[in-house]
């Protein structure tokens, strides 16, 4: 799993990255509101979006990777969630099914995934593929790791939906 620590590690990265962003923006809104420090437009503009209940574009600018249309409050719990997914991820070791919707680059991950499966295998990575299996069980009742492959949670469909009966979308 040699590969997913190093996707975990930038993973990391682009979080603390985020991270310091919106703590020093939040440490200097504070002072500009004190009035120990000036109230520059970018700080206004992010008082604005607070008011507004939405995301800081100065916040967006740097989650590249984590586009999101949801209002300040909810993107704040989304955010929280994906630092704890990363986080138990970090200290606890890989988990028993990965959030792939918590990534910035889920596409990293899976090339991380395919990279262990062909260094496993001694098999080309440039000749293999995905496939997907459906389990009958939700994330938190998931018991074990798959000797091949990894289990995820977390995709979405748009206009469609799972049929857990009929096990077919």
């Amino acid at each position: 799993m040699i590969s997913l620590g190093v996707f975990v590690k930038q993973e990391m990265e682009r979080f603390n990255t985020l991270l310091k962003e919106v703590k020093k923006n939040l440490s200097s809104l504070i002072n500009a509101i004190k009035g120990t420090e000036v109230m520059s437009q970018k700080l206004e503009a992010i008082f604005n979006c607070f008011l507004n209940n939405k995301v800081p574009d100065a916040w967006m600018d740097v989650s590249l990777g984590y586009p999101s249309l949801k209002p300040l409050n909810s993107w704040v719990e989304d955010l929280v969630a994906r630092l704890e997914f990363i986080s138990s991820w970090v200290v606890d070791g890989p988990p028993k099914t990965f959030w792939v919707a918590s990534f910035f680059f889920p596409q990293g991950f899976m090339t991380a995934t395919m990279q262990t499966y062909a260094r496993s295998t001694g098999k080309p990575i440039d000749t293999l593929g995905f496939r997907t299996h459906v389990l009958d069980v939700m994330k938190d009742e998931v018991q074990e790791t798959p000797e091949i492959g990894v289990n995820i949670h977390g995709l979405f469909m748009q206009g469609a939906k799972w049929d857990f009966k009929e096990k077919c979308v």
